[in-house]
């Protein structure tokens, strides 16, 4: 009984301890979404079929990691050399984070 009384309070504090985490992920996602739609990102990328279809970002969390996804964003021709893609180094350390969180976030 003691030994199940244990286990109970050590998945108690654990969920106690990931629900403020999984708050704070919310909050820099939802973030991210907004500095998506504020730098127009829509102009030339798409997601869930809003936006540019010709260059979906649906999935690319799978895909890239959360420092490539930056990278892109920062210096997109040191990722492709002939890409098109505008660079964005002037974000704000805060905005590039939540943008980086919410792109990492698209996972299908």
């Amino acid at each position: 009984m003691k030994g199940v009384l244990i286990s109970l309070t050590i998945v108690a504090l654990a969920v106690m301890t990931a629900v403020p985490v999984l708050a704070q992920e919310d909050a820099k996602i939802s973030k991210g979404k907004t500095v998506f739609a504020a730098q127009k990102c829509t102009m030339c990328h798409a997601i869930e079929g809003k936006g540019n279809k010709n260059t979906p970002l649906d999935g690319v969390g799978a895909k890239l990691s959360a420092d490539e996804i930056k990278k892109w964003i920062v210096s997109p021709k040191d990722m492709k050399a002939d890409t098109k893609m505008k660079a964005y180094p002037s974000l704000t350390a805060e905005d590039l984070d939540a943008l980086v969180t919410y792109l990492s976030s698209l996972k299908k």
